[in-house]
């Protein structure tokens, strides 16, 4: 099973939404307890 271009392309857009919806999970966790 080869890895084709879309795969790569695929697999990096997955992966770059997973990393920012990490971070914007991190952000709003680091917001909420700094308002504490």
């Amino acid at each position: 099973m080869e890895t084709t271009l879309l795969d790569w392309i695929l697999g990096g857009l997955a992966l770059s939404i997973l990393i920012s919806g990490l971070l914007m999970l991190l952000s709003g966790i680091r917001s909420i307890g700094d308002k504490s």
